[in-house]
């Protein structure tokens, strides 16, 4: 069913009951989309409960994100809610341009049992309310919005009576990097992180960004990689070249001098609560998975870690960095999302070196590498964590 703007329906007229899917896919490179848990005056009163980016679940799980290249999709279990959140109020936002520019921008629920077509109704504004789910004495409902602000992301927040924080400045290219020491003892955590609502990209010119906790640790830290399978012209008799199997992979050292590889080859998976505190969730050989791949590396045991160098390997296939358009995205509780995109592709090499991470004095610091090598042993050489290499496979 085709909604329509300022449309208000009963969740239960679709058949959706107290678990209900929200997808929202969108057409706009930068698009930024977003659920806020809102209370009963229609504002912001537990930021726990705005569901995004950089924090893609609430506290007990009511609402969660899955993101990926080109949709979003949320999982509410609305039976879940506490009773401070009446509505549920879904967004979409962009930096830089009217968020209106994106075809599509579409709302789906549930198993296509209604969908909304935003885009139709927008001009210029670059944060878009799109549509909200809130509590009614009848039940759940549903209801269509397609109304936003030209201010952005700020005028958004302000409307939920919230603030955005400051993302953190980049540090300068040259900067020198001091030599790693144990951080100093932590402060007592706060009940919890402020969700960041902001979004810093490593490009040329902006290479660099450091972090500091917001509490006792960072939390689970997340490294994803998400890509597009590359088209291929298939043969006369259904032959062709085979699909790009990319695959995420981290070098690491650690404070006591382990050294080593997470990756999918050599089923070199890690370990989350033991060292070396970081494990590969998954091996997308597809491109079709819209989770991606996933690394988490264990925040809370972060002093532990001396340095990450996090790559992305063409396994199988042949090399097109550019048509993968593949994105590296590093999120953390109460932290701006970090993005790096795979844009200067070298299509004689296999394997893309793509940031380094390293703990200075308990600081998170990341850094933009983007150099491609011929292999692994040829990347952990040149960032200096030597290691004894041998041949290895998925299977």
């Amino acid at each position: 069913m085709q909604l329509q703007q300022g449309e208000k329906r009963s969740l239960a007229d679709f058949g959706i009951g107290a678990q209900c899917a929200v997808k929202v896919e969108f057409g706009l490179d930068g698009a930024d989309i977003a659920a806020f848990g809102l209370n009963k005056e229609r504002k912001i009163g537990d930021d726990r409960y705005v569901v995004l980016f950089s924090n893609t679940r609430s506290p007990e799980g009511a609402i969660s994100l899955v993101p990926a290249a080109g949709s979003a999709v949320f999982s509410l279990e609305l039976d879940r809610l506490p009773d401070t959140i009446d509505r549920v109020v879904f967004t979409a936002t962009h930096d830089s341009r009217p968020i209106g520019d994106s075809r599509p921008l579409a709302v789906t629920l549930g198993n296509n049992a209604a969908s909304f077509d935003v885009a139709q109704y927008l001009s210029n504004e670059k944060a878009v309310m799109l549509v909200e789910i809130y509590r009614h004495s009848s039940g759940w409902r549903v209801g269509t919005i397609a109304a936003g602000f030209a201010g952005g992301l700020a005028s958004l927040i302000s409307h939920f009576g919230g603030e955005v924080a400051d993302a953190p400045a980049a540090a300068p290219a040259s900067a020198p990097t001091p030599a790693p020491a144990a951080p100093a003892p932590a402060a007592s955590a706060p009940p919890s992180a402020p969700v960041s609502l902001k979004k810093v990209t490593l490009e040329k010119g902006n290479p660099r960004v450091s972090l500091q906790k917001t509490g006792a640790s960072f939390g689970e830290i997340i490294l994803n990689l998400n890509w597009s399978q590359p088209e291929q012209k298939r043969g006369l008799f259904g032959g062709g070249p085979k699909n790009v199997d990319l695959d995420l992979g981290v070098m690491f050292e650690l404070q006591d001098g382990y050294k080593g590889c997470i990756q999918g080859l050599g089923r070199s998976f890690g370990d989350y609560e033991h060292e070396p505190y970081i494990q590969l969730s998954g091996d997308d050989r597809t491109g079709a998975v819209s989770t991606g791949e996933t690394i988490r590396v264990n925040g809370r045991h972060f002093d532990k870690i001396k340095r990450i160098g996090v790559f992305a390997l063409i396994y199988e296939g042949v090399p097109n960095w550019q048509q993968t358009d593949g994105v590296v995205r590093m999120t953390m509780p109460g932290q701006p999302e970090i993005e790096i995109r795979l844009v200067e592709g070298r299509d004689n090499s296999r394997l893309c070196g793509i940031a380094l991470i390293n703990n200075v004095n308990g600081t998170l610091q990341v850094d933009r590498h983007m150099q491609y090598y011929r292999d692994q042993k040829q990347f952990a050489d040149d960032i200096g964590i030597i290691l004894r290499w041998a041949a290895g496979s998925k299977d």
